[in-house]
């Protein structure tokens, strides 16, 4: 088990020992079996799996955004936009908006901007920053054309690092005169096998129907 962990840390022996202030020789009785890590050292390793975990997440982030998998952005620890995937530029240029614009800027002025002030609100309240929510997904309506988001936190040390969004889905819903939220549901961690409504627009039932026919 404890080579496993190590190859998974993409360590040898020895990086491992410096990294829990043992000596190579305790590593590789550990992986041979011939002792157990004592509590103390148990714990430390752990944290480093803890560590590699979140550094995971960033990076599976970037590569997503970087390779272009879905529309996708990336937002810092502020909440400021600071990646755009290439299909992401296009989704923000269908929609009148310049994306080199859109870079730095904030999730709190960017809601301001598109007339949505209490988004920012609801995306506090739903515990997507500090750990309770998993995701966090809503539908917006521009004009009759609909488009399905996803926010994933990332966490390092139990602190936000940053948002992953990305869009699942597009689709169309009835015109609207100004661009408007029609759902906003979330998955929260306490039970990942439900997915609770906590906003309905005025279009909800099409955005389910939608959603549920994509």
């Amino acid at each position: 088990m404890i080579k496993e962990l190590r190859r998974r840390l993409g360590m040898t022996q020895t990086q491992l020992a410096e990294k829990l202030n043992v000596d190579q020789g305790t590593v590789s009785r550990w992986e041979r079996g011939a002792e157990s890590p004592r509590p103390a050292r148990r714990a430390a390793l752990q944290t480093l799996l803890l560590r590699d975990q979140s550094r995971r997440a960033m990076l599976r982030s970037l590569a997503f955004v970087r390779h272009d998998y879905l529309p996708s952005t990336l937002l810092d620890s502020k909440l400021r936009l600071v990646e755009l995937s290439a299909s992401g530029k296009r989704h923000f240029e269908a929609r009148g908006q310049d994306p080199q614009a859109l870079l730095g800027m904030s999730l709190e002025r960017y809601s301001d901007r598109i007339g949505k002030p209490g988004f920012l609100g609801a995306v506090r309240e739903s515990g997507l920053l500090n750990g309770d929510c998993l995701l966090f997904r809503f539908v917006t309506n521009f004009g009759g054309r609909g488009h399905a988001t996803v926010y994933e936190p990332i966490f390092e040390n139990d602190a936000l690092i940053g948002v992953l969004n990305y869009v699942t889905d597009y689709f169309e819903l009835p015109r609207q005169e100004k661009e408007t939220v029609e759902l906003i549901e979330i998955v929260r961690v306490e039970d990942p096998s439900r997915a609770m409504i906590i906003h309905r627009g005025p279009n909800v039932q099409s955005a389910l129907h939608a959603l549920r026919s994509s």
